[in-house]
């Protein structure tokens, strides 16, 4: 197997569901395996009942896919890969040689642009574009799913509860409640959403993510007498000294844990409470903390918290220092699943070459509008009895507003999805003429942007024919972008309940191109 950075990306490019693969036989069987195409993964809605998404995952897709190729080990999977026919009994191989030929010596091609790690996402957006020939494109899909649904619901998961901390560390505790084998996943995730560090001394491993811990309930039960324990403890790890009280009797443990630091002469770091009414003892405990001269002493929780026990402990008063969360972030217990999708969006005139479509790329980038037609690329839509099912057709970018406040920005202002094939409204991080918004969950509202208002594309390139074209980052630039984002926030978006929404629209002439195709493609079927 290649050598890669990120554990979780060492993956097959089977990493992926077998449709993918039964498809792409089936297009090159048919001679369409190479038509150009273009694909988004994005969100359908906020998880956990938000008003944002922090994304992360990309990173491990795009390693992956630098040694994204059909090995020995898949080749020779594809020439054992039998199905029974249904009406002889018979089995039969599932794939041609033709297919495993091509597929042997096929090279990654796709160009992708992508939101990077910690970046935000809002529902509707591409947070990944995907271009090139439809086989890869078919390719990709699961393994970008996999790793973007799960990566995202922890990281945005860990921005609340960090927030509703109101700013008190929380350390990840989830390893031995995670859902996954070794833990990385949460721990990784977390960190980049703005937890403090985690238990998960792996996760320091190959990611530098803190890792932080003292003792179990098991060191004080091996001795007698639990005074013993705690000063044994003290002299073995002077410069570690968070006490678990909890063993017997939480408030005399305060107490011999107070004793034991006294008798050593050390200072105490602090207690950890794993039990009980969390409120009242750490009130009790801070009082005998501080009477003993412990005032810097920091008082750790844990005990299956989650975000509305951490909010009601705090509205009792409770004097939690640090919060250690466990099941309830590493199995994202609220929400076990984001529900994140990968949609076709554009397929392009099968005679065009990669180069012809880069060049009208080019063009619309220069500020010109290219004459498209329907040889040139043709918008596809997905229609459904859901309307939140309904896909939004074509190439699609997104541009963020933001409100500056002399020469610093202060607020994100909302986001328009718009087409890639338009003349560019965008000049130096400014709209250079007007541009009408209509949200896209309510038709009746939409904002003009005027000449001069600041924007950013949240969308980056990342790879270009199948090289990737910027440097790979690690979870700290991730965690970084995270944080400066989320205090790009309004306040009232980033409420627990009942958010504030954040409004992202259409662009005009999208929202009247999305209204007629899905009318005349509803008129069609009720023709029919």
């Amino acid at each position: 197997m290649p050598d890669f950075k990120d554990p979780l990306a060492r993956q097959s490019v089977l990493w992926g569901d077998q449709y993918a693969l039964t498809m792409a036989q089936a297009f090159f069987t048919n001679g369409k395996h190479n038509v150009n195409t273009t694909f988004h993964a994005f969100i359908r809605k906020n998880p956990f009942g938000g008003a944002y998404l922090v994304t992360a995952g990309q990173n491990i897709v795009f390693e992956w896919l630098q040694n994204w190729r059909f090995g020995p080990d898949e080749i020779e999977w594809m020439k054992r890969k039998m199905v029974t026919d249904p009406t002889t009994g018979v089995d039969h191989r599932l794939f041609t040689d033709d297919f495993i030929a091509m597929v042997k010596d096929a090279k990654l091609e796709l160009s992708i642009d992508a939101m990077p790690e910690g970046e935000l996402a809002f529902p509707d957006e591409p947070i990944m574009r995907v271009h090139g020939p439809l086989w890869q494109c078919l390719m990709v899909e699961a393994a970008l799913l996999n790793v973007i649904n799960s990566q995202s619901l922890f990281a945005t998961l860990a921005a609340r509860l960090t927030d509703v901390a109101g700013g008190a560390p929380i350390l990840e505790f989830g390893l031995r409640r995670a859902q996954c084998i070794g833990g990385l996943e949460p721990s990784r995730a977390a960190w980049i959403g703005g937890v403090a560090g985690t238990s998960n001394m792996q996760a320091d491993l190959a990611y530098g993510i803190p890792s932080t811990g003292t003792f179990a309930h098991a060191w004080v039960m091996v001795y007698e007498d639990e005074v013993e324990s705690f000063a044994d403890y003290a002299r073995a790890m002077p410069h570690n000294g968070v006490f678990l009280v909890d063993t017997y009797d939480t408030v005399q443990g305060v107490k011999r844990a107070i004793a034991a630091c006294q008798s050593a002469g050390m200072t105490m770091k602090g207690i950890r409470l794993d039990s009980g009414d969390l409120a009242y003892l750490s009130k009790r405990a801070r009082a005998l903390l501080d009477a003993a001269g412990f005032t810097d002493a920091k008082i750790v929780a844990s005990n299956d918290l989650d975000e509305e026990t951490i909010l009601a402990i705090r509205q009792e008063g409770g004097r939690i220092d640090m919060w250690g969360v466990g099941t309830n972030l590493a199995t994202s217990k609220a929400q076990p699943a984001l529900g994140g999708v990968y949609k076709l969006g554009a397929v392009f005139g099968a005679d065009l070459s990669q180069s012809e479509i880069d060049a009208m790329r080019q063009q619309v980038q220069a500020g010109k509008m290219p004459h498209l037609d329907a040889n040139f690329m043709r918008d596809v839509i997905k229609l459904s009895e859901q309307s939140i099912k309904t896909s939004i057709p074509g190439e699609l970018d997104v541009i963020r507003y933001v409100v500056y406040d002399g020469d610093q920005p202060v607020r994100y202002n909302g986001d328009t999805i718009l087409p890639v094939f338009i003349t560019d409204p965008v000049r130096d991080g400014v709209l250079t003429h007007p541009l009408t918004s209509i949200r896209r969950d309510d038709d009746t509202r939409r904002k003009r942007f005027g000449p001069g208002a600041h924007v950013y594309r949240p969308l980056v390139s990342v790879f270009r024919a199948g090289d990737m074209v910027i440097p790979l980052e690690d979870v700290h630039m991730a965690r970084a972008r995270a944080m400066a984002g989320l205090k790009m926030l309004d306040p009232a978006h980033r409420r627990l309940k009942n958010p504030h929404v954040y409004v992202v629209g259409i662009e005009e002439g999208l929202y009247k191109n999305r209204r007629d195709m899905i009318l005349r493609l509803r008129d069609s079927a009720t023709a029919a």
